[in-house]
């Protein structure tokens, strides 16, 4: 090994075994390399987990957007369409908010023995697995009965920040 660094190769054949070439260490390019490798890679993952999780900002902004779409218009409802729950995740998909896949849940609210249900109200709890928050979605009118045809309604929703 040269006294001076500077002799030093960039590269240098791997001493595992293989004729790959690799990043020298002793040349202050290499390790510079290394050094620059070792922070894409860590910036990348970084990037990468948060553009695949939600935070609870998203999660208010995609909810709140979900309602304002889903009762600016008229909404088809019927067996082949979906129902509100299939409505609410997609109106939330379609907002541009937090990821673009994964780690949502709309679900309804199985509320047949709460006295405290409003009468006429179908209601739904949004979720994210990153988040601590929940979502309840009252949404009037109910849910039509499963029917072979489509339906049109126009639905009013309620949002409150708790579980239903």
């Amino acid at each position: 090994m040269s006294a001076d660094r500077d002799d030093e190769p960039v590269f240098i054949r791997s001493k595992w075994g293989t004729s790959r070439y690799v990043y020298n260490p002793d040349n202050p390019v290499g390790l510079a390399l290394i050094i620059g490798s070792l922070l894409f890679a860590g910036v990348f993952m970084y990037v990468l987990h948060d553009d695949s999780s939600w935070s609870d900002g998203e999660l208010h902004d995609a909810v709140h957007s979900a309602v304002r779409t889903l009762e600016d218009k008229e909404q088809t409802v019927g067996s082949w369409a979906g129902g509100y729950d299939r409505l609410i995740d997609d109106a939330i998909q379609e907002s541009g908010e937090g990821p673009s896949v994964g780690g949502l849940s709309v679900s309804k609210a199985h509320d047949a023995y709460d006295r405290d249900a409003p009468a006429g109200v179908d209601r739904f709890e949004v979720a994210a697995e990153d988040v601590d928050t929940v979502y309840c979605l009252g949404v009037s009118p109910q849910e039509p009965e499963a029917v072979l045809s489509s339906v049109k309604v126009t639905l009013h929703i309620t949002v409150d920040e708790d579980h239903c």
